[in-house]
């Protein structure tokens, strides 16, 4: 299965460069985007988190975050008191990070171990973000009167993507989230896949027995159910988008411990043959219908858009979504859905 990189064509036009900011943080090298940019009058902060994609790096996350803050940044305002930075680091075993190349293929690429590979890399860059969230100001701003960070939002593409997912369901301090051709459901994506790259452990049963097997053990599905949006819900159970009153009490404690009080976009490709939208679908159902019915008192926000004629890439629809949707949130304005292309 070919990997294409979803950020390759991202903008039409460029969008104008901010200054870059580099920190050793943690043992990890993070570039902060538009500190140079912060207006005197500044106040408080707000902190986009970036996460590349499979096989990129922290580089692919520039344009992101130069559209992000210059449409911030050009917004009319009588004063600058909130202003936005962006934060790009490599993702486990990515860019300055890499440890074995194999790690980051597929089956198909010859990596045995795909399943367990990917899941704890996006996992561990889930908690990096963590990690830096505690630690980055003590990095960036000294001055006694520097302005405080008051708010986290994270944006992940495709592999970031489904990081951005587990950041979003436990990480307290990021309350809001956009996600670009990511999946909240692992074990359905997974599946899928194993179907599609042929696996004996997948053909041998038609898939009743491959979770389980050496492709996917059990080990790992009991790793999925500690912080992947499905998994924490529903295990390995099929998704209910409509459940009983039971177990909306049961979902609901979940949900109010996770997300309550936050917003999401969700940005998938109609033609995503990589990260297909199927996978995420049941999920979506289930989310949607509760966000907008038994659990509305949770006042989430779940946008929730697919790009007809968009495969596995970062289109520049997704793009216009995706910088009124931060835009908004950082101006504590009602978030409109617009068109998707």
């Amino acid at each position: 299965m070919a990997t294409p990189n979803p950020l390759e064509k991202t903008h039409s036009e460029p969008p104008a460069p901010v200054s870059e900011s580099w920190f050793h943080i943690a043992g990890i090298l993070a570039v902060v985007h538009g500190l140079a940019e912060l207006a005197p009058s500044c106040k408080s902060v707000s902190v986009l988190w970036l996460l590349h994609g499979r096989l990129g790096s922290k580089d692919d996350m520039a344009s992101t975050a130069n559209k992000c803050i210059n449409d911030w940044n050009q917004r009319p305002s009588s004063d600058r008191k909130v202003g936005l930075i962006a934060v790009a680091f490599d993702q486990r075993n990515h860019g300055s990070r890499e440890v074995q190349r194999v790690a980051n293929q597929t089956w198909r690429d010859g990596n045995v171990r795909h399943a367990q590979d990917m899941f704890s890399i996006f996992h561990g860059t889930a908690l990096d973000t963590s990690l830096l969230i505690d630690h980055l100001g003590s990095y960036v701003f000294h001055a006694a009167d520097a302005p405080s960070i008051d708010q986290h939002l994270v944006l992940g593409v495709s592999l970031g993507g489904h990081a951005a997912w587990q950041v979003f369901f436990n990480e307290p301090r990021v309350t809001a989230a956009v996600v670009i051709i990511g999946c909240p459901d692992y074990i359905r994506v997974m599946t899928d896949r194993a179907r599609l790259s042929k696996l004996e452990t997948y053909k041998s049963s038609n898939g009743a027995e491959f979770l389980g097997s050496k492709d996917f053990p059990t080990a790992l599905i009991s790793s999925i159910q500690k912080c992947d949006p499905r998994g924490l819900l529903f295990g390995t159970s099929e998704i209910n988008p409509n459940p009983s009153e039971k177990e909306q009490a049961r979902l609901g404690q979940i949900l109010d411990s996770k997300i309550k009080g936050k917003q999401i976009l969700v940005c998938s490709g109609g033609d995503d043959k990589l990260v297909p939208y199927r996978c995420a679908e049941p999920f979506m159902k289930f989310l949607n219908n509760a966000t907008s019915g038994w659990y509305k008192g949770g006042n989430v926000y779940v946008e929730d858009n697919v790009y007809p004629g968009i495969g596995h890439a970062y289109s520049e629809g997704m793009v216009n979504d995706t910088t009124r949707f931060v835009s908004d949130i950082l101006a504590g304005t009602p978030i409109k859905p617009t068109s998707k292309m």
